[in-house]
């Protein structure tokens, strides 16, 4: 049988955490400008600010948790 340690389900939650933190931040580029290869310049040099600003540091801090307990997963 498979068991599961505390940092496998550890790392499972930040995975799930991280891919939603992900999936809520605002895209940088318009997609039409991905498709087009148009360069929008408008919001090139704006800063996040709010809850957009919170999300990119949370997103930080998953990230490098995340890093973090897969070297630990694979170092056991």
């Amino acid at each position: 049988m498979f068991s599961l340690g505390v940092v496998d389900v550890l790392f499972m939650i930040i995975s799930v955490i991280l891919i939603v933190l992900v999936a809520l931040q605002s895209s940088k580029q318009g997609l039409s400008d991905s498709l087009t290869g148009g360069n929008s310049e408008l919001f090139k040099n704006q800063k996040e600010r709010g809850a957009e600003a919170y999300i990119v540091r949370a997103t930080y801090i998953c990230s490098i948790i995340f890093i973090v307990l897969g070297l630990i997963i694979f170092m056991k």
